[in-house]
């Protein structure tokens, strides 16, 4: 049985994988902190180079696709051999949970510090100051970032959907037959996917140790590391092993509950008219402003944050697009494109509202002074976290809570990220990857990480992943094209 399913594997792809994780590695461990330096220089050029770009063409994607969604191509149905066809409740929250995992619940609650004390630099009074830096995660978090995830989505679909033997990278979505182009387009997808597995892992395993760490009331150490580790390992290599019907569903669908009943409860604990009343205001402030902060450019805020942020969610997208066309079989371009972007955005709005004005409140009431913490380096980020979800009532439980939605959120981005590794290294599309080639993945993607967060070089992984995004900007030109293309074809040979 193995020799007959490794005969269809792509031993070009397996083979990038490979290389690429120990190149990239090797460059990194070997000077983490000169690579680092360097490595953000570069991307400090590049951003301010192609700010406008990024800014433009990411509002652009936007409106193209909702275009599309409203237009008789939105009809379209995208056809997938040999996959299931989920409820849109199974469908909602694997998307969901493959596009954002635990970054969201890390950044829902201290991102609007950095915004603030940016923002109390320029001559903006204090509440004006306040409301953009609600606003601005909220933004970083909707509507523009999930357009950017679902482009991908919409042209593998598209393709596959023509060609059933169709290869899932970018090669087989431009049907390349040029094998140095072919090569140059299959490593910047293998490429993202690995960057933003060692970023992700880097931010999250810091954070759920230190929630570990504080409810056990117990240090942190290079033990209590490796143990979250192996548990977050041994639970999304499982998952991923199992595949999407038995794994990646099941847990997406627990995870999807347990978040909100987990937000709910912090709603209700919390300072429940301010966190409501606040989070309308910000809504509200944010559409009105949405041209404004998409077309803004050379602040500090739109170079180190929009184009940083608009960057990763490029380097991110062609496994998140990936992974969302392998659980879309049977649904119509309209329902992709207006369920990504609107499920994923309203679910990443509500926690950033909820959390962020949690912490803002107790800002404001003098309990928690966040942006001084974190700007005097009195209380790092996780720290803040913490502290922030232990003012409210049955606080412990509260935090081994979060602790779990981490880790689950952790695993299934990462269970999904090595389901669309071992897809990509088949031969085609319609070919399902084995459970042995996706636990290989799965291991692959914890061990390179695992290093780097002990070793030093998660930021220079940051970097090399957003740098990843600038030959991106010509690949979504081109995806864009493609779909173009492929939605007139798809229509043509229906009239006929």
């Amino acid at each position: 049985m193995f020799i007959k399913i490794s005969s269809e594997w792509n031993k070009t792809i397996i083979s990038l994988s490979i290389v690429l994780s120990l190149v990239l590695s090797m460059y990194v461990l070997s000077d983490p902190d000169g690579s680092a330096k360097f490595l953000f220089k570069t991307y400090d050029l590049l951003a301010t180079f192609f700010e406008p770009l990024y800014m433009y063409g990411s509002f652009s994607i936007l409106i193209f696709l909702i275009i599309i969604s409203l237009s008789k191509y939105g009809d379209i149905k995208i056809s997938l051999q040999n996959r299931e066809i989920y409820s849109f409740f199974s469908w909602s929250s694997m998307l969901f949970a493959a596009g954002i995992g635990a970054a969201l619940l890390y950044w829902a609650t201290i991102e609007w510090i950095d915004y603030f004390n940016i923002l109390q630099t320029t001559n903006l009074d204090f509440d004006t100051a306040l409301i953009y830096s609600r606003a601005y995660p909220i933004f970083h978090w909707s509507f523009t970032a999930w357009a950017i995830y679902c482009l991908p989505a919409i042209a593998f679909g598209l393709a596959i959907t023509i060609n059933q033997k169709s290869k899932l990278t970018f090669s087989g979505i431009f049907n390349l037959e040029n094998r140095f182009l072919e090569v140059i387009f299959d490593t910047l997808f293998i490429g993202a996917i690995l960057c933003g597995a060692g970023v992700g892992l880097g931010l999250s395993f810091p954070l759920i140790s230190s929630i570990l760490s504080s409810v056990f009331n117990v240090e942190r150490t290079f033990n209590l590391d490796i143990l979250t580790i192996t548990v977050c390992l041994s639970i999304f290599a499982t998952s991923a092993y199992l595949g999407v019907q038995k794994g990646i569903k099941r847990l997406s669908n627990f995870n999807i509950i347990i978040v909100l009943l987990f937000l709910l409860i912090v709603f209700i604990l919390g300072p429940t008219q301010y966190i409501f009343s606040k989070s309308l205001e910000s809504y509200v402030f944010l559409f009105k402003k949405y041209p404004e902060l998409s077309f803004t450019t050379g602040t500090d805020i739109s170079k180190d944050w929009t184009v940083f942020y608009w960057a990763w969610w490029m380097a991110l997208a062609p496994m998140v697009g990936a992974f969302i066309v392998n659980i879309s079989n049977q649904k119509s371009l309209r329902t992709i494109i207006l369920g990504v972007i609107f499920i994923g955005s309203i679910g990443c709005m509500i926690s950033m509202s909820i959390l962020s004005n949690l912490s803002i409140y107790l800002f404001e009431a003098e309990v928690l002074n966040s942006p001084s913490f974190l700007k005097e380096g009195l209380l790092s980020r996780e720290q803040i976290i913490i502290q922030t979800l232990s003012t409210l009532s049955y606080s412990k439980y509260l935090l081994i809570g979060f602790g779990v939605i981490c880790i689950i959120f952790l695993c299934t981005t990462y269970d999904s990220t090595s389901y669309i590794l071992a897809s990509a290294s088949m031969k085609s599309s319609n070919i399902e990857s084995s459970g042995n080639l996706r636990l290989i993945f799965a291991i692959l993607l914890v061990i390179q990480p695992t290093l780097l967060m002990f070793l030093g070089g998660v930021d220079s992984f940051k970097w090399i992943m957003v740098i990843f995004s600038v030959p991106l900007l010509i690949v979504y030109l081109l995806l864009i094209i493609s779909v173009i293309k492929n939605i007139t074809q798809l229509k043509n040979y229906k009239k006929c």
